[in-house]
Formats: C-alpha cells, structure tokens, sequence
C-alpha cells in the first residue's frame, strides 16, 4: 500500500473516531435525549442584569429569583423549558423579586413560551413544572401592608407604590405548569402579586395550568388580551385588593378539568377591609365546559364574587356553564351591588343549566341579556376541537349595543362589540388554540 493512501486512510479514522465521540458526547450531556441536551441550566439567584437569547435553549431545573435591581431580558422568540422536579420533590419556577424586573417583551410571530422538557407526545399535561411569579410594590391589604408569597419561605411582596414597576411581559406563554413549590402549594400559571400599574402586561397565555392561570394578589396592574385555556382551576382570580383594570380577558374550560371563569375575593376575615378589591373587567369572554363532568372546585359557577369584593364588569359574554352563571355571595358583597359593585346588564349569560344567578343573590337588583352569543365554534367536546374559534359570528347580539368604557387612557373606549373578540381573532398564530 502507498503512503498516501496509508495517510488518506488515518486521516479518515480518525475523523470517524472524532464523530463517534462527539455523538457519544451529545448523547451523554444534559438531562434528556431532546433538544435541551445541550441546555443552558439555570437554577439559584440572578443578581446583576441578563439576557436569555433566541438563539439558546433554556432549562429550568430548580427555583430561580431574580433579585431586588437586576433586570432579566428575554429576547423575542425564546423558549424556556423546565424539569418537574428540582431534585428535592419541588418543581422550578421563575421568581421576580420587589425590586427586580422582567422584560420578556415578544411577538406574535416570535413569542416567549414557558413549557415543559416532555417529549411534544407526552404533552398536554397539567402540572409538569412550576410557574412564572411576579412580586411588586404596589398596595395591597394584608396586615402592614405587605405579605409573604405562598410557596416560597421569606420572599415578599406588596408595598405604597400603586405606579410600580416590574417590567414587561408582552406576548409571553406560560403552559403545562401548576406543579408545588412549595408544601401542598401548587402555583397559579403567572401569579401578579402587589405589580403596579407601571408594568406592561399584554397578549399572554395560561394554558393546561394546573393551578389558576392568572392571580393578582392585590396591587394594581392592568392587563390586556389575556387567554386562559383549560386550565384545572379558576382562569382569573383576584383578591388581597385588587385595583386593577382589564379589557379582552378570554379563557375557555375543558370538560376533564376546571374551576370558575372568575373568582374574586376581598378578604375573608374582614371583608370591608381596604383598600377594597376593585377590579375592572370589561370585553370578557368565559366559555364554560359546556358538559362533562370536570374535575375542579367550582366548576359549576362561572362567575363567583365574594369577601367583599368590589368590582365593575361591561361588555361580558358568559356562557355554556355547567352550573349558574353568576353568583354573588356573603351579605358585604351583596350590600354593594349598584354602588361599587356593577354588573352590567348589557352582559351577556347564556347557557347556564341552573340559571343566571345563585340563589343568595340579591336577584332583584340584577339583570342581563340571556342571548345566545352565536359563537362561530367553540365546539361541543371543547379539548380538541378543531378549528375553535370564539369569535361571535355575523348577526350576534355581540356585536351590537356595546357599552362605551372609561376615557382613562387604557381602555379602548368604543370597542362596538361585547366579548373579548370582534372581528379580529387577537389569539391566532401564537395561542396554544391556533398551533
């Protein structure tokens, strides 16, 4: 044999030996065979300002705070994957501390998607990982006017700033999440807790939680073209003194699972305390299970205020429950119906087998609209109907005699349309409904 071809045959050997090895290098490292094999960990304390970019992938394998003047940016595009487990029977989450901020600013085309590292065919699943926390400054009214977060040991939120800061989530999917963090503690999809109105919360998603999807804590933030979609508690839950506003909030339950559309509370020791929970909600729509036999507390009440919540609801569709539509409870609740507490009867209720309201309503001071809302398909099995599409379709009561809203400056004030949705379906391309 010729020295060349000696040499042309090593020279292959080895390059056939540096394959296997790197093969045997990128099967060997990481968690799992899938693409967070080469992950960036992350897990502890973010103490100085970073960036998660598109271009890498994210693993969260245990609780990570983001500490009091550190700023964590989240390019447009990112996914952030996350084990169940931190290795101590806890499952990761993501943590702003007072103080800190987030700016996960995405895009329709490009969102930013909290998930879990299950094989797609193994998804969906509720609970396969934590969830996303935000603590803020803004009042609230716990006794000395801040509390501690449920889960978590020593992390605080709530302060006198109602114009606080936190940052920016914009087009940011937070799914399959809900598992504990903390003792029998299973976490809401993304928990606002004392945020001000100085965050900037629009185009998000809570899917297939197994906790609520969005609670507010009290505080004050303001939120825009919000999705729920069946997640196994409440879609939208507020209490501690709530004061903030909301405008296009839709979330649709699934008939394996489900709690209420809307559980709102004041306190329930003392449920004149103040501030008052004061939420404003308006192009809302809640479509129910529609049948089935969901697992969940409260899935026969689509709507339920109580412990002296106040509150201002127009331009609402509720719709195919599996109980009452609405129901209002304890007598300081009740006591402040037409004063600082309104239900609308331009709203919408449709649907409900037992009825518009509960029976410990003050009925008499309550009325709606019992229209069908002509969906244009929201199908009859929910989970997995093809093409849904909650939009109300041409000749809808929807889409006539909407209410014109406050000239505050964040709500767009003729809408011409009650629901979440009018011609425009806001949740195509990036909604976990439209994938």
């Amino acid at each position: 044999m010729s020295k060349s071809s000696i040499l042309t045959r090593g020279l292959l050997l080895i390059a056939a030996v540096s394959f296997l090895m790197a093969c045997s290098d990128n099967n060997s490292t990481g968690p799992d065979d899938d693409n967070t094999t080469n992950a960036v960990e992350i897990s502890g304390d973010i103490t100085e300002n970073t960036t998660w970019m598109a271009d890498e992938d994210y693993l969260l394998i245990g609780q990570t705070f983001v500490k009091d003047g550190a700023t964590l940016t989240i390019e447009a595009g990112t996914t952030i994957k996350s084990k169940s487990d931190d290795g101590n029977g806890l499952a990761p989450a993501l943590v702003i501390e007072r103080g800190a901020k987030i700016i996960a600013d995405g895009t329709a085309d490009n969102p930013i998607t909290f998930t879990s590292d299950l094989p797609e065919e193994d998804l969906p699943q509720r609970g396969t990982w934590g969830g996303l926390i935000i603590l803020g400054n803004a009042p609230i009214n716990a006794d000395g006017g801040e509390s501690f977060v449920e889960g978590l040991v020593g992390v605080p939120y709530g302060g006198d700033d109602p114009n606080d800061d936190s940052g920016v989530l914009r087009y940011v999917r937070v799914w399959y999440g809900g598992r504990s963090i903390g003792q029998d503690n299973e976490i809401n999809g993304i928990t606002f807790a004392g945020v001000g109105n100085g965050t900037t919360v629009e185009h998000c998603e809570v899917a297939y939680n197994l906790d609520d999807g969005f609670e507010f804590f009290g505080g004050t933030v303001n939120v825009k073209y919000m999705s729920v979609v069946y997640v196994a508690d409440d879609a939208f839950d507020t209490d501690q003194g709530y004061q903030g506003k909301g405008q296009y909030l839709f979330a649709i339950q699934g008939q394996e699972a489900c709690g209420r559309g809307f559980e709102m509370d004041n306190d329930g020791t003392n449920m004149d305390k103040t501030p008052r929970s004061m939420p404003q909600f308006h192009n809302v729509t809640l479509i129910g299970p529609g049948g089935g036999s969901p697992d969940g507390d409260g899935s026969d009440q689509m709507i339920r205020l109580r412990e002296g919540t106040a509150g201002d609801f127009r331009n609402m569709i509720i719709a195919e429950g599996n109980g009452v539509g609405l129901r209002i409870s304890d007598d300081p609740t009740q006591a402040l119906i037409g004063n600082e507490l309104n239900f609308s009867e331009h709203n919408i209720i449709y649907g409900c087998p037992d009825g518009l309201f509960h029976s410990d309503n003050a009925d008499d001071s309550l009325s709606v609209l019992e229209v069908d809302p002509q969906f244009r398909n929201i199908g009859s099995t929910r989970e997995g109907t093809p093409g849904l599409d909650p939009r109300p379709a041409s000749g809808s009561p929807a889409l006539s005699n909407a209410e014109s809203l406050p000239n505050d400056g964040f709500f767009d004030t003729d809408p011409g349309f009650k629901g979440a949705f009018g011609s425009e379906l806001w949740i195509d391309g990036w909604s976990i409904l439209t994938q």
